[in-house]
């Protein structure tokens, strides 16, 4: 077999292979994550009752977890359970430090997992570093009323790193300056996590990515 033909087979099999790995991997990586939560607790408890010094049951401490959630969920939504939950928020809000914290969490948690709530809403370009260079970003949100005296009808952006989409920075934008483009927010993640190296190949995008006019008193860059 020749050398040719032995690295494209090689490189047939990393493609087949590769994604199924990493996606096992994240998979297996959550699953203990969220199993290990309250089977910290409950396996050396099990291994109690036995005589040994933990039992060790996996998956178990995930359905405990999950049945737990919705046992306060089903709580919170009686008479009873809605009643305690605003006096444990009012409790967390009267004092300084949790205050804070704990109303910046509700707040992005609702916004998260609400019913129909969507954190990004669109994969858009907006001029950055500098001016004639663009950077992909997604839409979020209407800008705060309070940065409306320094930026116009202003828009939140969230612009995700490389090779690290989970991290990036926040920038309010003028809407006017912010170009929609024709790609979901996996296909964007997925070109961000690539450093570019996996583009989607969608019609349309030469089109849709064609800077605005530049605003008056400024020099478009040749």
């Amino acid at each position: 077999m020749k050398s040719n033909s032995i690295r494209r087979h090689l490189f047939a099999g990393l493609v087949v292979i590769a994604p199924v790995t990493a996606t096992a991997f994240v998979l297996w990586w959550i699953f203990q994550l969220l199993d290990g939560l309250l089977g910290r607790f409950l396996y050396p408890a099990l291994g109690g009752l036995v005589g040994r010094e933990t039992v060790v049951i996996p998956g178990l401490g995930l359905l405990v977890l999950f049945l737990l959630l919705v046992g306060i969920g089903w709580a919170a939504q009686r008479a009873i359970g809605s009643r305690i939950v605003r006096l444990w928020q009012g409790a967390l809000e009267r004092i300084p430090l949790t205050r804070r914290i704990y109303t910046a969490a509700n707040r992005i948690v609702r916004s998260v997992f609400g019913e129909g709530a969507t954190p990004f809403k669109q994969v858009v370009l907006i001029e950055y570093p500098a001016p004639g260079r663009w950077a992909i970003g997604f839409l979020s949100a209407p800008a705060p009323h309070v940065t409306e005296p320094y930026v116009a009808d202003g828009v939140s952006v969230f612009v995700p790193k490389t090779p690290n989409p989970a991290t990036g920075f926040v920038a309010v934008v003028p809407r006017a300056s912010v170009v929609e483009v024709d790609m979901s927010i996996e296909e964007a993640f997925t070109f961000i996590l690539s450093a570019g190296a996996v583009r989607p190949d969608l019609p349309g995008v030469a089109a849709a990515v064609t800077p605005p006019p530049a605003p008056a008193g400024r020099e478009p860059e040749s």
